[in-house]
């Protein structure tokens, strides 16, 4: 059985790298370190002064007109900044009010996006940088190849501005946003999940809060966003004791709400406490670094939102329903993941409640069935995914659970149409049923 170990380091990672943050800045201190080092470098070493004369003709040897030329990349390259991103920011809030607010998380990640922010803001610092290595009067230096470097960035730049146009012009369709979210909890259960199924996943057990032990309140309030569960197992075994964890990923604990229960044969300590909530990271945002039912969620949200009577889209929530699929037959041809964590020698250390495959088939479709009952396209593209999983899995709990959502989402479509039109949708449920008790 796959344990799932979160280490600090990636949850940094994946914190720094979903935003304008990190590779931008990466990207800036690169170039900006190559203005301070190649000036130096052609001026001390003669065989970068030789070589840099074959390509001078490529920049101007008037020191005024380098610096022009400097003066100009530098300002340009902020000022496309300034107008590009701003159209984007706009593009993005129309996106999210179409959709759902949820979705700016995604493209905030977007590479292309990142990359091309810190080609314009490092070529503008190269430039600055620069600007001083070119002398006139006495001091007469015209650096050639520091200059054709600046040339060789604009040009870069001129062809990532198209290529992030053309990219965002792309990306802001709702096919592939949604996809993009689909593949990102794709992810996600891979991480949480564990191995391809051979015969019947592990039994889960149903978690009963412990009458006995330490409550450790929140102090704060928020989704959690992130659990470092091996240094929670380590804290617990260091006291020979046992955590249960009442509000695990993705749930939200308001201050002053019991977060875990320490159960330890010494007093527990306010040490031990604050090095227990030290383990939490606690925000006003869910994450999908670990939280696949987030990740559903943000497709249920463009289904629930594109079959609504002010937009009226079914296409679109048909699209949001065959993502879903993808994260449910990968959930359901997966190990769910277990409520234990426990050390070396076996013994269990942290207990908390894990999603499972029939609790993300209740939260895929348990909205969007009966709100869009209305719309037998919408009903019956859910019946197909219930149908396809149904033969994928034997596992009599899988079974039940696909068979009663296939019941709700029948009951409900017989309240707004005839016994002709729900022929079809009575057919799939009849196969449905056949094999969940067989």
């Amino acid at each position: 059985m796959k344990v799932l170990k979160t280490n600090v380091l990636r949850h940094v990672m994946y914190e720094l790298n979903g935003g304008y943050l990190v590779l931008p800045i990466v990207i800036m201190l690169f170039l900006s370190s190559i203005a301070l080092i190649l000036p130096k470098l052609e001026l001390s070493n003669e065989s970068f002064g030789r070589w840099a004369q074959h390509i001078s003709w490529l920049v101007p040897s008037d020191p005024g007109m380098a610096q022009l030329m400097l003066g100009a990349t530098a300002g340009s390259c902020i000022t496309i900044v300034s107008v590009v991103y701003s159209v984007l920011l706009i593009a993005l809030t129309f996106a999210s009010m179409q959709f759902s607010p949820r979705i700016l998380s995604s493209f905030i990640k977007d590479r292309v996006s990142q990359t091309t922010l810190g080609l314009f803001i490092g070529t503008f610092a190269y430039c600055l940088i620069l600007l001083p290595s070119v002398h006139s009067g006495a001091k007469y230096l015209v650096p050639t190849l520091s200059l054709s470097v600046s040339l060789v960035l604009s040009t870069i730049c001129l062809f990532y501005l198209t290529f992030f146009i053309h990219h965002i012009a792309i990306a802001i369709q709702v096919n592939y946003i949604v996809d993009r979210i689909a593949t990102e909890a794709e992810g996600t259960v891979d991480k949480v999940f564990g191995p391809p199924l051979s015969g019947f996943p592990a039994e889960t057990e149903i978690i009963a809060e412990p009458t006995k032990g330490t409550r450790v309140v929140s102090r704060r309030a928020g989704y959690v966003q992130f659990l470092d569960e091996k240094k929670l197992t380590n804290i617990a075994e260091s006291h020979n004791g046992e955590v249960f964890v009442h509000r695990g990923v993705g749930q939200y604990v308001p201050g002053g709400i019991p977060l875990l229960t320490i159960q330890a044969p010494s007093p527990v300590t306010d040490e031990l406490k604050r090095k227990a909530l030290s383990c939490f990271h606690i925000g006003p945002l869910r994450s999908m670094e670990d939280d696949v039912e987030f990740g559903v969620l943000q497709l249920v949200d463009i289904a629930l939102k594109a079959i609504s009577p002010a937009v009226n889209d079914p296409s679109t929530a048909i699209n949001c329903v065959d993502n879903l699929s993808r994260v449910l037959v990968k959930a359901a041809t997966l190990q769910p993941p277990t409520n234990y964590v426990m050390d070396e020698k076996g013994v269990v250390r942290v207990t908390r409640r894990q999603t499972t495959f029939p609790r993300l088939l209740e939260i895929a479709f348990d909205q969007i069935g009966p709100y869009g009952k209305g719309d037998m396209a919408v009903s019956l593209r859910i019946m197909r995914v219930l149908y396809d999983i149904s033969g994928l899995t034997n596992y009599p709990p899988y079974l039940t659970a696909i068979r009663q959502m296939a019941k709700k989402i029948t009951t409900a479509c017989r309240e707004r149409f005839d016994a002709d039109d729900c022929s079809e949708l009575s057919r799939r449920l009849t196969i449905i049923e056949s094999r969940s008790r067989s």
